[in-house]
């Protein structure tokens, strides 16, 4: 089997760093600026999201202003189908004809949906086709190039931070959602730089500098001519990054279907161009901008960047070290139980990785797995010294809080009778007292009866006994005939 072709590392040679929007008075999104330019260039859906006073709108309606586009701009919350196409009237040929005015959207050439989030079911329904094939009841616009949106996040995709969640804004439809091919979060005023924040008070938006218009038309036709080029030079790089990022996202809670994943795609060769055109880094930080701007769950719940950012640079190591890289082999793994494991038998790996390694996947094991894996690993974790400090302490503290004192036991009698059942299972056990006791502790931690929806239901006690005694011995074995093997 040939080798996967290796993505190249570079930056725009000669090229000074170029803006997008703050020659249209547009401050504080630079890092935006090669996602929202590859959507101009393509003339993809693009959608913006993000709490009100974000100059979305300003934003859009400049660029339109910029690129001499025939514009219509709707109030999603307040729209009537007439309100686009006119009012119907049978013609003499026994079809239909429209009698529309001038806000209508037979000829325009862009289109901003505003306050979608707030829009009434029957019409988003509507909007499907016009957003996905520029098609309004059949008939296709000829005209119509760009389809913009803006929303504010609902309550799910609110992370509570600033204001409070918007009323009566709701998750936009998934279906609908993915017709976007970029959906661009906004950052609040408060993210902005104090240089940044500073121009917006002083008025910086009521500004467009001269030959704005013209730098922008520019940057836009210089993207459209180094789209094919870079989707040459970027061969397989970016068809495996794809297949590489999506089982790290399924982990995350992400998952891409074939129409989003192919979107990713185009995506991450347009906003590469996007950057070369404006003079920005290439390879890493482009694929990840662009990864940012092509997740459609964040109008419906969030999420989180620093998901993104772990699946981004898993599948970007997985496509640019080479096949024998121990940093790639590792980065394949995506079980939390054998990537702490690895993190400590995997030759190869430099002892930062492997603290930073072993730290997330045992965060991302449930508690009682936690803790038992903690078990095993610090004695080994003293001994050999083979991760920083913090991640031994880290490991140290799980162990702690599990072995230190015992576990409160809580809760009604009739919750509570599989504590001397599993208690007698145990002494019965092959394990050592304290180890018994440990694993005691750490069932009971997961119980919370208090709270149905979480934790363990231990009236089912031998199954989940079993469980915890099978992850044990499989920890033990691991570790030790790994640890034998190294000696």
């Amino acid at each position: 089997m040939p080798p996967r072709p290796r993505a190249r590392l570079r930056v725009a040679p000669s090229i000074p760093h170029r803006s997008l929007l703050r020659p249209l008075g547009i401050v504080g999104y630079d890092a935006l600026e090669p996602a929202l330019l590859a959507a101009l260039a393509t003339r993809e859906p693009l959608l913006l999201v993000s709490d009100h006073g974000a100059a979305k709108t300003l934003l859009l309606v400049r660029l339109a202003e910029a690129l001499g586009l025939a514009f219509r701009h709707y109030n999603a919350s307040l729209l009537q189908f007439d309100d686009l196409a006119g009012f119907p009237i049978p013609d003499e040929q026994g079809g239909i004809r429209y009698a529309a005015g001038p806000g209508a959207i037979w000829d325009a050439q862009a289109v901003f949906f505003d306050e979608i989030g707030r829009c009434r079911p029957e019409m988003a329904n509507k909007l499907f086709p016009l957003v996905h094939e520029r098609r309004i009841q059949g008939v296709r616009l000829e005209r119509l190039e760009h389809r913009w949106a803006a929303t504010n996040p609902p309550a799910e995709a609110h992370d509570g931070a600033g204001d409070d969640a918007y009323e009566g804004v709701e998750r936009l439809d998934p279906a609908l959602a993915d017709r976007f091919a970029y959906v661009v979060r906004l950052p609040r005023f408060g993210d902005l730089s104090d240089a940044d924040r500073a121009l917006v008070i002083r008025g910086a938006g009521d500004e467009v500098a001269p030959h704005a218009h013209a730098g922008l038309r520019e940057l836009v036709h210089a993207t459209r001519d180094l789209i094919p080029p870079t989707g040459t030079d970027l061969g397989d790089v970016a068809v495996q990054y794809v297949l590489a990022l999506c089982p790290h996202l399924e982990a995350a809670g992400i998952t891409l279907g074939g129409r989003r994943a192919a979107t990713l795609h185009r995506n991450l060769v347009a906003v590469s161009a996007a950057s070369a055109a404006l003079g920005r880094p290439l390879g890493e930080p482009a694929f990840f901008a662009a990864l940012q701007a092509s997740i459609p769950d964040v109008v419906r719940r969030i999420v989180p960047d620093t998901a993104l950012a772990a699946a981004h640079r898993a599948a970007w190591e997985q496509v640019t070290l080479p096949p024998a890289d121990p940093v790639r082999v590792f980065r394949a793994v995506l079980d939390p139980h054998r990537r702490a494991l690895l993190a400590v038998t995997l030759p190869g790996l430099d002892a930062p990785f492997r603290g930073e390694a072993l730290v997330s996947a045992l965060a991302a094991l449930p508690g009682w797995q936690r803790e038992i894996l903690a078990w095993h690993l610090l004695p080994r974790l003293v001994r050999d010294a083979i991760v920083p400090a913090p991640a031994v302490e880290s490991v140290a503290e799980i162990v702690e809080q599990n072995a230190d004192g015992g576990s409160e036991i809580r809760g009604y009698r009739g919750q509570l009778d599989w504590v001397p059942k599993v208690r007698s299972a145990l002494a019965k056990s092959a394990l050592e007292q304290h180890a018994a006791d440990y694993v005691l502790n750490a069932l009971v931690r997961a119980h919370r009866p208090q709270t149905a929806s979480a934790g363990l239901d231990l009236r089912d006690w031998e199954r989940h006994l079993d469980a915890a005694l099978a992850f044990w011995r499989q920890t033990a074995e691991s570790l030790g005939g790994a640890l034998a093997e190294a000696a």
